[in-house]
């Protein structure tokens, strides 16, 4: 008997864990998992709901649109403006495809079915608006996006524009793209394509950063460090560490350098002799923040760029490699953007964002990024000392290129060595370097110096910009 009361008390207790583990199994995805869920591109109502609503129309910051649905022939047709300069960042919404881009991201919101205030559902039923979605407004600026989209010439690149100040994305450029309008019929081309058109190189491109790296690794000396920028350098033009040696590009001579000279024709010897002079925990401490790391809080999914700790065996190698953005480092075109726009930010970081506003079919705005939050990242002595050093860059170094009458322009150029080819030609910069309006990042794959490819395109863009600004 007392077996039986002991097998039956054990039978009841398996039951009753089974039974609380199927309640927090279903709690956590109807709390936790509940949105991404309803959201999800494999969600079969999803396609169902879209049947019944009125798509949702995404627009450009000066109310353009860049996707809206329309009827032809008595059935809805979504229909995109902007061509391959939206493709990637926009995507597309197909029943046989899927989704992609914006239109996934923010799909919930495009079907109206992310309200959740029960009163507002109530009234858009009452008032007959239920069978339309909300409509979206971007940060982005169509004309910009475009320019920047034609620089490329069909290059593979990226390219990202912030509003510094803000955080607002005013141009996200991947090349080559694809034109939504004819996603369906272009597929197969699309998807086997080497060059990957479908990947948005801006958020989701990995990259040696190169040399623009090294204005992370100026913060961390002038931080930690100042009086290397009263010190001079000598370099016979390479380096030995533990027996590894790096050289400096053919351009440099051997000879002494100061720290303006080293930056404006960015010696990797001198880096890796200043970068040697801070704690290595003081330097990864620095990369990661200013961002990576850690996820990017962009209201769009970004990769996350990483500085991976060095090795037991070789880390003095690898840290020599960091400290002029070499060997393992990886980083997005947004996050070196990001970099950009601290500088020109007297060292303060604002989140990226590129959704302005929601409206719901009552008109009510859902949505609206009126305040934004800063975090101090280094000193604003330190940041005014890399502007001008930037400065100098464009004047008087690598980055003459990017130069534009009458319009003080701050930047780093880069050329990131990488193991399938030529060097990836980078440029970050920003503008006007005293008041700036706009930071951005560039990168051309496998174009060689980042002076003489991207810095051009940087120039444009900013250009662009600035006079649609008078």
């Amino acid at each position: 008997m007392d077996k039986l009361e002991r097998n039956i008390k054990l039978l009841f207790t398996v039951f009753c864990f089974l039974f609380i583990s199927l309640i927090i199994y279903l709690t956590y995805f109807t709390t936790v998992e509940r949105e991404r869920l309803i959201k999800s591109s494999y969600n079969r109502r999803l396609w169902e709901q879209e049947e019944k609503v009125m798509r949702g129309t995404i627009y450009d910051r000066k109310g353009r649109p860049l996707a809206e649905s329309g009827i032809e022939g008595g059935n809805k047709k979504r229909i995109y403006n902007g061509g391959k300069a939206i493709g990637p960042l926009v995507g597309y919404s197909d029943r046989i495809l899927g989704r992609a881009g914006l239109e996934s991201i923010f799909n919930g919101e495009l079907l109206g079915i992310s309200e959740q205030d029960p009163v507002a559902l109530l009234r858009q039923k009452i008032l007959g608006v239920n069978e339309r979605g909300s409509n979206l407004y971007l940060t982005i600026d169509l004309d910009l996006q475009k320019k920047a989209y034609n620089l490329f010439q069909g290059r593979k690149g990226a390219l990202v524009a912030l509003e510094p100040k803000t955080g607002q994305i005013l141009a996200l450029v991947s090349s080559p793209g694809y034109d939504p309008s004819t996603i369906k019929q272009d597929w197969e081309t699309i998807s086997n394509n080497e060059d990957k058109p479908l990947m948005n190189r801006a958020t989701q491109g990995l990259y040696p950063p190169g040399s623009i790296f090294k204005i992370i690794t100026l913060a961390a000396v002038l931080t930690h460090n100042p009086e290397i920028e009263t010190e001079t350098f000598y370099t016979p033009g390479y380096i030995k560490v533990n027996g590894n040696i790096i050289r400096d590009s053919e351009h440099l001579w051997p000879g002494e350098y100061d720290l303006s000279t080293a930056f404006r024709y960015s010696s990797n010897t001198v880096f890796i002799q200043i970068g040697q002079r801070v704690q290595r925990e003081k330097m990864i401490s620095m990369a990661e923040s200013f961002g990576f790391n850690s996820s990017n809080r962009c209201d769009i999914p970004v990769a996350k760029s990483t500085f991976p700790r060095p090795s037991m065996l070789g880390g003095d190698v690898e840290m020599a490699e960091a400290f002029i953005g070499q060997g393992k480092i990886l980083a997005t075109p947004m996050e070196m953007a990001q970099v950009a726009a601290i500088i020109a930010n007297e060292g303060r970081a604002v989140t990226p964002y590129i959704m302005e506003k929601i409206i719901s079919p009552l008109g009510d705005v859902k949505t609206v990024k009126s305040s934004t939050s800063t975090t101090q990242i280094v000193s604003k002595q330190v940041a005014d000392k890399i502007k001008a050093l930037m400065v100098e860059v464009i004047r008087n170094g690598t980055g003459t290129a990017a130069a534009i009458n009458g319009i003080e322009v701050a930047g780093k150029t880069g050329s990131a060595e990488n193991p399938h080819g030529r060097a990836h030609a980078w440029f970050i910069g920003f503008a006007p370097a005293q008041n700036p309006e706009i930071a951005l990042a560039v990168i051309v794959e496998n174009a060689g110096s980042g002076g003489a490819v991207a810095g051009p395109i940087a120039r444009d863009v900013i250009l662009q910009y600035l006079n649609s600004l008078k």
